[in-house]
């Protein structure tokens, strides 16, 4: 019904209602509006009142009489359209508010899916030559489905052109090519699983049921970027 697809959009279902038996009848008096959609009289002026603060309705006066009329369907999709540029407009200020209120946080991901949607969503936006960097994770409790996930996974960075460096214990040290990544080895026994990138640090404990800890901090993060690049630095190629 055109009635709930108008609710859909963001029409109340008055709302949707009042348009819809105007745009129907042309121009007419309250009273027919109130016998097409048995909307109460002590509500039918402040439904009509929301639609024409939308643009949606008018009325002209003949003889101390008001004559309602529902604005042409296309007003509707320029009315949206303007909403989304405000909002497109305000989502950004949003963003930055969050960011600067926002010093530390920690989220906890639980599942294999919870673990792909983090990873995914943690590279959405990256730029080209951004440092992806992973201190890398042992391969032996990763199932088929997470083998494929992460191969995609590392061909999304390459396609992005991360800067993706990956340090591995030489205990694992074998004659690999690698197109999609800069991968070193080193003696140090450092904790395996371990992602930064930007201001944030992923540990991944890759279990039967894994779990991921995300901590969003540039203090925190930064500290990270250091110890990796110090071990990168003497790490073998």
């Amino acid at each position: 019904m055109l009635t709930e697809e108008l609710e859909e959009i963001g029409l109340s279902k008055r709302e949707s209602e009042t348009y819809l038996a105007l745009l129907e009848q042309g121009q007419t008096k309250i009273g027919a509006v109130l016998k097409k959609t048995g909307i109460p009289s002590s509500k039918i002026y402040e439904v009509i009142s929301r639609l024409q603060k939308k643009g949606f309705v008018s009325y002209i006066v003949r003889g101390k009489i008001k004559y309602f009329q529902a604005a042409d369907p296309r007003v509707i999709a320029n009315y949206f359209e303007e909403k989304k540029k405000k909002i497109d407009e305000l989502v950004p200020k949003l963003i930055y508010t969050q960011k600067a209120s926002k010093h530390l946080s920690a989220e906890i991901f639980e599942g294999q899916k919870a673990l792909f949607g983090l990873l995914a969503n943690l590279i959405s936006d990256a730029k080209k030559n951004e440092l992806y960097l992973v201190f890398s994770i042992a391969e032996e409790n990763k199932n088929n489905s997470a083998q494929i996930f992460f191969r995609n996974f590392a061909l999304r960075r390459k396609l992005k052109c991360l800067d993706t460096r990956v340090l591995k214990n030489i205990k694992e040290h074998k004659k690999e090519r690698h197109t999609k990544l800069k991968l070193r080895f080193t003696r140090f026994n450092f904790p395996q699983g371990i992602t930064i990138f930007r201001d944030k640090v992923i540990i991944i404990s890759w279990t039967e049921t894994p779990v991921a800890v995300k901590i969003e901090s540039e203090t925190f993060a930064s500290q990270y970027k250091q110890f990796f690049m110090e071990l990168w630095k003497s790490a073998m190629a």
